[in-house]
């Protein structure tokens, strides 16, 4: 039934796996044939030899364990072309080769597979990913960690950010069920630098909830504009060279799109993929399309994907707990005690108590193409790749919306009952005649991302190498309206933390589906755009000095442009309704039932605003309204870099030291209502990289000392003027900001026994500096009024003012250990019946620690000393596969220890930081190879439909709680 696929399978189980990376593919059908190496080695095992000088090569080697168990190769030495050192080391034993697109294939002469055959094959399965980015990993000289294509389409992931997770040391942040951003050693995504195809990008969006930063605009490359499709290989870089591009301080994601000349020939495939989530309603799709062909010199490459996905988080929250007296109720019927104790303000109140519900429809399309050129001293390629996510979301919230956002009527509201817990939290309260509130949100969004790069390689003689990046990309983030419509009304409620601290049980006497007890509160209207474009040019030069060492010279020009407009007005209407009661207009409204807990009335926010004949833009509203809040600035980056790398090589060691000299440049000009700030940034650096790395047998051994930097938070840079009268604070910028700094040590033990196995441990130490505080100076009025007499009045009642402004004050240690393993048993051994059958594990673990101090941003007050934002002290990634001819099945689990995400000066009087509790996700995959060109998969992703919860300060109060809903999904690909 399957004998085509049988046949295939068999090759692939004979001649066991590939084990190389797929960019040298590109390599091994032309540029290699020619590149000279140096190679020594002794009389030693064959298989141990050909690893040696795939290593060199950058290429893979397929053979049958059996031809080469016991057999040695003879001692060689000197400069080798690919072919004569696979001649020499293969001489006496009565084997031949074939180099093909997929490295080199090891056989027997007389052998009955076909030449053609062997050349078409391409090992998908799941060992074959793993063996892949094995290799890869062994062949680099920085401490690295590499998923490569086979691996990336392996897995349930629906974007990049997914699809990196599984990489040890690397944590992500989820919105709307998926990944979105990386963190890499526990610190800030800002800190790590994103690449694709050689050069820096970076692209934005946003969350909708305001409690994980909407509207964030940051350094970090918001991964989930991206399928997963595109891309056929992700390099982590955790240690750092000269030859790289400044900004990563925890790390490079370097992202490589498919080439041509990856599989020579025509190739084609297409698949397609439905999937279903507990919650949302309807089904999700998701297509992808490539199409590959090459001739002698010339190649070209056109792939697409689309997918549109329903997605729903619902949960519960809070606006934070606060001591607060219940001013304005009757708390006559509860117990004296707890009274006086609330009277006095010792107990912590929750406000906001909200049911709420985040829901949208998505859609994410990615097209890229390439045109790929080499010869034997030649290699280019032009590629250009977009990316577009679209959402029109819908935002639902029921809560309690009185007094200081409790329920609370004042000289209405009474209460029956109350309790508090040990730590003086309210976990329990029932309110008679209380308010009650909703809104009702519509916001659209878009993403859109376009790169174009070319790379090029020339070599001018055997010794002289010329290569080069140049590229341009621009990307902007859109929100061109986002409306709110409010309701008010009146209900007894009953607030119950008791049962489920994080979830709680929340009733309301009334029926909140009725009209009747709603009226109009409140219209809100904002829009955000921000863009982001980099223009990137690199040049360098490799010359061969002997046959062991090398030295590179290079010059990198990048120029970074990016800038943001927000507008917010906010009550509009809320007078008129606040003194006569507005009935709800029926025609706008329609019944939620959306939340597992509660139904409720909801308001369609456009209708709303069409009903009253206001316009729902920005634009327009501004000829009638005075806005809340406007942000305007442009930031513009200039850096010029000079470096050069000195390589030199032994037997069985290399070496490899380097200096980079960058010279920054930024102007950053933010724009106030009448008020502008216009300042400068300077800064050269010296970076410094030393890499060193022993390789014996199976062990390798890699040492690297480096210093980077990295470059300040956007909004940082360009935070409004602000004067805080009650405070007495002035915050202004600081136009004496370095970049961040850190001096990076890494230590890795590798080991790669047999033919599929890996361990390696790594160490690492990352002293940081320059990182950001605020600080406060207490100055004279006169000698800060007379520069900013828009924002300061002439009574200002205060002779003194304390000046706030963000500094390089802050200096950490952040430190830990990595370890992953890799291993393998045929089920053959065990029982005969199962000989087809490879059962594997793979499992990544890593402790991180590091502890920052923090200020007060509003105050420049020194604050706790505590673990740093993002840093998860554990990390953990176990996957379990068996795979078969036919048949492979995956299951993984990934844990996240707890984090802090921010301390806000803003709001210190609720907490003192807020950050999320550890989460454990888990998935599972069942592929069936239905023909030689067909496979069905069959996905299930979230599995615990796992709570994301939020925490509100150290003593970890409930904040925002929220599910996402099980996957499910079936996936068919056709693959020519």
């Amino acid at each position: 039934m399957l004998k085509h696929v049988s046949c295939r399978c068999r090759v692939v189980f004979v001649l066991s796996l590939l084990v190389s990376d797929m960019s040298s593919f590109t390599y091994a059908s032309a540029v290699d044939r020619e590149r000279l190496e140096n190679i020594t080695l002794t009389s030693t095992s064959l298989s141990q030899s050909l690893a040696l000088i795939a290593e060199k090569f950058g290429v893979g080697y397929i053979a049958s364990p059996s031809l080469l168990k016991e057999v040695m190769s003879p001692a060689i030495s000197g400069r080798y072309t690919l072919e004569t050192a696979i001649q020499k080391v293969l001489d006496g034993t009565g084997l031949t080769y074939s180099i093909t697109s997929s490295g080199v294939v090891i056989r027997k002469p007389e052998s009955l597979i076909d030449e053609i055959v062997i050349e078409e094959i391409n090992v998908n399965g799941i060992r074959g990913s793993l063996n892949l980015s094995r290799q890869e990993k062994r062949n680099e000289k920085q401490v690295t960690d590499v998923i490569v294509a086979q691996d990336i389409s392996r897995y349930p992931d629906r974007n990049l950010a997914e699809s990196m997770q599984r990489i040890p040391g690397i944590s992500i942040t989820r919105e709307a069920g998926e990944g979105r951003q990386v963190v890499l050693r526990g610190l800030d995504p800002d800190l790590t630098l994103v690449t694709i195809n050689g050069m820096p990008v970076l692209s934005n969006n946003d969350s909708p909830m305001d409690s994980r930063t909407q509207r964030d605009r940051d350094r970090s490359f918001d991964l989930n504009l991206f399928t997963s499709e595109l891309f056929n290989q992700i390099k982590v870089f955790k240690s750092y060279s000269v030859g790289q591009p400044s900004g990563g301080v925890a790390g490079i994601a370097a992202l490589t799109t498919a080439k041509p000349f990856d599989s020579p020939g025509l190739h084609w495939n297409v698949s397609h993929q439905i999937d279903t989530n507990q919650y949302a309603e309807g089904l999700s799709n998701r297509s992808s399309f490539t199409l590959s062909s090459t001739n002698q010199h010339w190649g070209m490459l056109i792939s697409a994907a689309y997918g549109q996905r329903s997605y729903q988080e619902q949960g519960a929250n809070t606006f934070r707990w606060r001591r607060l007296a219940p001013e304005g109720a009757d708390v006559s019927a509860l117990e004296p005690e707890l009274v006086d104790a609330w009277q006095d303000q010792e107990i912590r109140v929750p406000r906001g108590n909200r049911y709420s519900v985040w829901r949208g429809d998505m859609d994410r399309i990615g097209i890229g193409a390439t045109i790929e050129y080499q010869t034997e001293p030649s290699h280019f390629t032009i590629d250009w790749i977009y990316g577009r996510l679209d959402s029109q979301r819908q935002e639902n919230h029921l809560y309690p919306r009185g007094f200081q956002s409790t329920p609370i009527i004042e000289g209405k509201t009474f209460l029956t009952d109350a309790e508090v817990n040990s730590k003086n939290e309210l976990v329990y309260a029932d309110y008679r005649n209380a308010r009650v509130g909703t809104e009702s949100r519509h916001q659209e969004v878009s993403t859109q991302f376009q790169q174009t790069v070319l790379n090029f390689e020339h070599r001018l003689s055997s010794s002289l190498v010329f290569d080069g990046v140049l590229g341009m990309q621009s990307a902007i983030y859109r929100m061109p309206q986002s409306i709110r419509a409010y309701m008010r009304g009146e209900s007894d409620v009953s607030i119950d933390y008791r049962d489920d601290y994080y979830f709680p049980n929340i009733k309301y006497s009334a029926e909140l589906t009725h009209p009747d007890i709603w009226q109009m509160n409140e219209l809100d209207s904002e829009q955000f755009i921000s863009t982001s474009d980099f223009t990137y040019a690199k040049g360098q030069v490799q010359v061969s000095t002997s046959h062991r060492s090398s030295w590179e010279l290079g010059l990198e020009f990048v120029q970074f442009e990016n800038t943001a407009k927000y507008t917010d007005i906010q009550n509009i209407l809320k007078e008129r309704w606040s003194s006569t009661r507005e009935s709800v207009p029926q025609s706008t409204a329609y019944v939620f039932d959306s939340h597992q807990h509660l139904n409720w009335l909801a308001l369609r926010p456009e209708e709303v605003f069409s009903f009253y004949n206001k316009p729902s833009s920005v634009d327009s509203l501004l000829l009638s309204y005075a806005p809340d809040r406007v942000i305007d600035n442009l930031i513009k980056e200039k850096r010029t870099s000079f470096f050069t790398q000195y390589s030199v090589e032994g037997l069985d060691w290399t070496f490899d030291a380097g200096l980079r000299a960058e010279r920054d440049a930024s102007s950053i000009s933010v724009f106030q209502p009448s008020l502008r700030n216009r300042y400068d940034l300077s800064n050269i650096a010296f970076l410094p990289s030393i890499q060193f790395n022993y390789r014996k047998g199976e062990q390798v051994v890699k040492v690297g000392l480096n210093r980077t930097i990295g470059h300040q938070e956007l909004d940082t840079l360009t935070k409004n003027i602000q004067l805080i009268e009650d405070e007495n604070v002035f915050i202004l910028p600081n136009d004496r900001l370095k970049p961040i700094s850190a001096y990076n040590l890494e230590l890795s033990f590798e080991a790669y026994p047999g033919q599929t196995d890996r361990y390696s441990a790594n160490i690492f130490g990352k002293w940081i500096k320059n990182s950001l505080a605020s600080s406060s100076q207490r100055l004279l009025l006169t000698d800060v009024a007379s520069d900013y007499p828009e924002l300061f009045s002439s009574d200002f009642d205060s002779a003194y003012i304390d000046v706030v402004t963000p500094t390089n004050q802050s200096t950490y240690f952040l430190y830990g250990v990595e370890g992953s393993v890799q291993l393998e048993w045929p089920l053959g051994d065990y029982m005969s019946r199962l000989n087809v059958f490879h059962f594997g594990i793979v499992a990544n673990a890593s402790f991180t620690f590091g502890n920052v101090q923090y200020y007060n941003t509003n105050t420049g007050d020194r604050l706790d000393k505590k673990t740093a934002p993002y840093l998860s002290p554990l990390l953990a990634n176990l996957t379990a596969y068996l795979e078969g001819y036919a048949l492979s099945l995956r299951f993984s689990a990934t844990f996240r220890d707890e984090y802090i995400a921010r301390v806000d000066g803003g709001t210190l009087v609720d907490e003192n930081e807020t950050g999320f509790l550890a989460t454990l996700y888990m998935d599972a995959v069942v592929a069936y190879q239905i023909s030689d060109s067909v496979e069905l998969r069959i996905e299930a992703t979230n599995l615990t439909d796992e709570r994301e919860i939020q925490y509100s300060d150290s003593s970890y109060r409930p904040y925002n709680t929220t599910v996402s809903g099980r996957n499910y999904s079936l996936a068919i690909s056709y693959r020519f």
